[in-house]
């Protein structure tokens, strides 16, 4: 009874561990609830114990010719089934199958070395025993630290929506995995008690998971360098605006103080009119002293000097190309937002906006900005522009026109929304280009 429970659990082994945690780090990302993945998939696995049942019937022939068979086949099932139950890019799909393959080789490969080299007489006696306890053990020691690797590491690797590097990144455990194979096709159980064999499953997983790692790490750099080089670039926009804005106020001030030291002889003037009761001539006077006046120059959309700043940076911008710029904005006094991250994603999303205007050649441009308060938690942002040219989409991101893949302004507006538990929507519809940012702000 204990090999025919021990030949059922065999597939099981083989299968649901690697396959349930993997599509775990893709949950927000499935096609169906995870509890109906679950149910799939175990399904599936019992598909496969039947099958290896059937099998084993045959004797020991039989499960040596067809195992190795039939194992690789419902290896490529679930492999298939992946690419259809989960909404993600191929390269992504296969960087992660991958590095659950080498753990799984690991695992395998170490419950084949305990049984070949220390218990073989055993397992002549109960077939798969020895195995299938290694195996569990194996697995329920590497867990925590291959969980770990991969509910952090990975995830946030999987984060990153740059094709170009996804496109090279997953092959970096395909060598490691191809190397591994080289034992499929062995059916020589010495081969798996020898140490060479052991020592290339361990050269296989932690290779993999080590360069990956390294990789990554070279990625988080670059790309924090990235984000630091826009922030400053923003930054510095934003400086100038408010300068720009200070000068004009100094101006303005400066206006201010002449009209002051002539306002006793303009009131002597009225007096004058008003002593001769030449209502008419008052009337007169008063209208061409108001038409020189100085105008209120200071443009203000926002108390926040900081968004106020990069707004009229933009706005200048958009009207000195003969672009019409309308704003609305109630931006919160006490928005926890930070000020390089309202900064860099204003600017984004205001530079992008200017620059497909300026593209268009039709009667009207227009770009509309509106920031505003979705309840006491969630902040708006809606950049609204003008886009007869069609744009070419790429997992709901608008694809740059000055490079391939997206653009970098549109992956850093998406992290800053991420980093605020948000979102952000690009869409394009009746000529019409919309940005819409939801933030979280509040409880």
């Amino acid at each position: 009874m204990i090999d025919i429970l021990m030949i059922l659990l065999f597939p099981l082994l083989d299968s649901l561990p690697f396959a349930l945690p993997r599509y775990w780090l893709f949950r927000d990302r499935l096609r169906l609830p995870f509890r109906y993945i679950v149910l799939l998939q175990s399904i599936l696995a019992a598909i496969y114990s039947v099958v290896f049942y059937a099998i084993n019937r045959g004797g020991y022939a039989a499960a040596e010719q067809w195992t190795t068979i039939t194992r690789y086949s419902f290896l490529l099932v679930y492999l298939l089934l992946a690419f259809l139950l989960i909404r993600d890019s191929f390269s992504k799909l296969m960087f992660t199958w991958l590095l659950f393959l080498a753990w799984q080789f690991f695992v395998l490969g170490n419950a084949n070395f305990i049984e070949s080299r220390f218990f073989w007489d055993f397992s002549d006696q109960h077939p798969y025993l020895v195995y299938n306890a290694a195996r569990i053990v194996i697995y329920l020691i590497t867990c925590p630290f291959l969980f770990h690797f991969f509910s952090h590491t990975i995830a946030d690797a999987l984060k990153i929506n740059d094709k170009a590097m996804w496109k090279n990144f997953w092959k970096i455990p395909l060598f490691s995995t191809l190397f591994g194979m080289l034992y499929c096709t062995v059916t020589d159980v010495y081969a798996y008690a020898t140490w060479q064999f052991l020592v290339s499953r361990y050269l296989m997983l932690f290779g993999a998971c080590y360069v990956s790692f390294v990789t990554l790490q070279v990625l988080e750099v670059s790309r924090t360098r990235t984000q630091l080089e826009e922030e400053l670039k923003y930054a510095d926009r934003s400086l100038q605006a408010q300068k720009k804005q200070f000068d004009g106020l100094a101006a303005h001030m400066d206006e201010m103080r002449r009209v002051r030291h002539d306002l006793r002889q303009h009131l002597a003037v009225v007096q004058s009119y008003i002593d001769r009761d030449d209502k008419a001539g008052l009337a007169d006077y008063i209208d061409l002293y108001k038409s020189q006046m100085p105008p209120d120059t200071r443009e203000r959309y926002c108390r926040n000097d900081v968004v106020n700043a990069i707004i009229c940076y933009y706005a200048s911008l958009a009207r000195d190309s003969g672009i019409e710029f309308e704003a609305g904005v109630d931006y919160p006094d006490d928005c926890p937002v930070s000020d390089t991250d309202i900064t860099v994603l204003l600017g984004n999303l205001l530079e992008n906006a200017v620059e497909a205007c300026r593209q268009e050649a039709v009667e009207r441009r227009l770009i509309t900005l509106r920031v505003k308060r979705r309840g006491s938690s969630s902040l708006l942002i809606l950049v609204d522009n003008t886009c007869v040219t069609p744009v070419m989409f790429a997992n709901g991101m608008p694809l740059s026109s000055k490079k391939e893949g997206g653009g970098i302004g549109t992956a850093s507006v998406s992290e800053i929304a991420a980093r605020y538990g948000g979102t952000v929507q690009f869409e394009q519809n009746s000529e019409v280009f919309y940005a819409s940012v939801i933030l979280h702000v509040g409880a």
